[in-house]
């Protein structure tokens, strides 16, 4: 099975948002985020993994959209949380240590 990809549609593929209000107070102690244009890294195309880096692309949903992720957690362990997207079936992992 080939996954297939779209441009984010959060960011346009730029990698990049302006951060939304609950962020604006504490934005410049944000993992990724640049002065100069005012952004933070995308979570949905990639800054939403653990190391991650924003692509600009997204798997596409059932209906062949780029999709605007909606994760599930589940815990997998101890200090482990499994992260499922119900549009796309994307996911991930975060080990957030002891």
């Amino acid at each position: 099975m080939t996954v297939e990809y779209g441009t984010c549609p959060v960011c346009n593929g730029s990698g990049r948002v302006t951060p939304n209000p609950e962020q604006q107070k504490y934005k410049h102690v944000y993992s990724g985020y640049d002065k100069d244009t005012d952004t933070l890294g995308c979570s949905n195309c990639g800054g939403q993994y653990m190391f991650g880096t924003p692509r600009g692309k997204v798997r596409l949903n059932a209906q062949g959209d780029p999709c605007t992720h909606h994760y599930q957690s589940s815990n997998a362990g101890r200090c482990l949380t499994n992260y499922d997207c119900v549009h796309c079936g994307d996911r991930y992992q975060i080990d957030s240590g002891d």
